[in-house]
């Protein structure tokens, strides 16, 4: 009955032990991320544009210098009476050539240039806080899978255990029922058990698998790459803090809020380009322009003629008295819809801290709890298994002790990977994953 059960765990550990394998903490794994995760990297080219897009904006305040030459065909022309009568023709030199060289310099802007360098520096800073969230979202997500992969090895070992002590139950059942002292039926039962003992590890198999492929996607190393935890995880201790130091910590850290400062910014920049065109622009030029044959003669002047300028330029846009006060409402609008939305990150975060806190708290005590019920199990098993093999308990008690202590060990691996889960999660939540 169990036997296409243990062929199948067999098979599963066998492939799973071929892989290559590595022993990473979880500060390993966020370092392999950096360079080996395809989101992060993308978002790290992004942040680098957003960056050099602040020296293209700067390149605004340089003058604008500009060069053109042309070479053209020039037909004769025709010299006509105004009544259309008595055409002549006009011989032009054929060949014409232009040069012109212009050079203008901005001198006032209404504030459009120093508010386009403000708004590339406000997207940089946005690419910047996207790069964090999504490093700390790749993070939390690593975090998770880690710890279930932590988890589920641990559980693996445990039904490991629990099959060999099942499985030398059935053989000292068996001895007996030789001996006419244990009913056939009694063996079936652990045989039944023993059969979803053995379900149950392949399933766990399974769950290894898919979360160990998990983390190995995430931080982009070779396929088929075995993830095996730090076993001193459990061990280390996590930081004490109370709910209201970690809602400081999230205040002072948390993405969320920095991008909503950041949006607040852009909209107050936005603001400030939308009341630029109220004002005139003013700038400097100067020109000289080169061109030939000279045909506003007649007869033309096969010569180049040539003359320079230079100038005070102010320009202004009449369109902007009738709709430049629609842009400006516009911006005003969505610079108080950023600002409420401060209120609304910050209510959610407090939300979040408070309930992450309440569930670490809730861990701790449940890891308490499951270590004092392991002991009590592990007794309880210790003495019911002596009783038995003295013929002084029934084989209904000893299943039963033997489920109590396999539920309370899985239980005790399942708090303690909570009580970590929960500790991470509150620093995801603060920023400082």
């Amino acid at each position: 009955m169990r036997k296409p059960f243990l062929v199948t765990a067999m098979l599963a550990g066998a492939l799973w032990g071929s892989a290559q394998e590595l022993t990473l903490s979880l500060r390993e794994l966020f370092d392999l991320a950096e360079t080996g995760n395809s989101e992060i990297r993308a978002n790290q080219i992004h942040a680098d544009a957003a960056r050099q897009g602040i020296d293209v904006a700067q390149a605004s305040k340089l003058p604008d210098v500009t060069a053109a030459l042309d070479l053209s065909y020039i037909g004769d022309g025709t010299i006509i009476d105004r009544d259309f009568s008595r055409a002549m023709r006009d011989k032009l030199p054929h060949f014409g050539n232009a040069l012109s060289v212009n050079v203008y310099q901005p001198l006032f802007t209404g504030g459009a240039i120093t508010g386009g360098i403000e708004m590339a520096q406000h997207n940089a800073l946005m690419a910047d806080i996207n790069l964090s969230q999504t490093r700390s979202g790749i993070r939390y997500q690593l975090t998770q899978s880690y710890l279930n992969l932590y988890k589920m090895l641990n559980l693996r070992k445990v039904y490991q255990e629990n099959i060999e002590v099942t499985n030398r139950l059935i053989d000292n059942m068996r001895a007996r029922h030789e001996q006419g002292t244990v009913l056939k039926n009694d063996i079936t039962r652990f045989e039944l058990r023993l059969s979803s003992l053995t379900y149950d590890l392949q399933t766990i198999e399974n769950s290894i698998s898919i979360l160990n492929n998990n983390i190995v996607t995430l931080l982009g190393v070779e396929a088929g790459t075995k993830i095996m935890p730090d076993t001193t995880l459990i061990e280390q201790p996590l930081e004490i803090a109370s709910e209201a130091d970690w809602m400081q910590i999230a205040y002072a850290n948390s993405q969320d809020l920095q991008a909503v400062d950041a949006q607040k910014d852009m909209a107050r920049t936005s603001l400030k380009l939308a009341k630029a065109d109220l004002y005139p622009t003013i700038g400097v030029y100067a020109a000289d322009n080169l061109s030939g044959p000279v045909t506003f003669e007649i007869p033309a002047i096969n010569k180049n003629y040539n003359f320079w300028t230079f100038g005070l330029s102010v320009s202004y846009k009449l369109s902007s008295l009738y709709k430049t006060n629609k842009k400006i409402k516009q911006s005003t609008i969505d610079l108080a819809q950023v600002q409420e939305m401060r209120t609304c990150v910050e209510d959610a975060l407090e939300r979040k801290i408070h309930e992450a806190y309440v569930m670490s708290v809730q861990a701790q005590q449940m890891l308490a709890t499951e270590t004092t019920n392991v002991a009590l199990a592990t007794e309880n098993y210790r003495i019911v298994d002596a009783r038995f093999a003295n013929d002084m308990a029934l084989l209904t008690d000893m299943l039963d002790a033997s489920t109590a202590k396999l539920d309370a060990e899985t239980r005790l691996v399942n708090a303690r990977i909570s009580a970590i889960l929960s500790y991470y999660q509150l620093k995801y939540i603060s920023g400082t994953l």
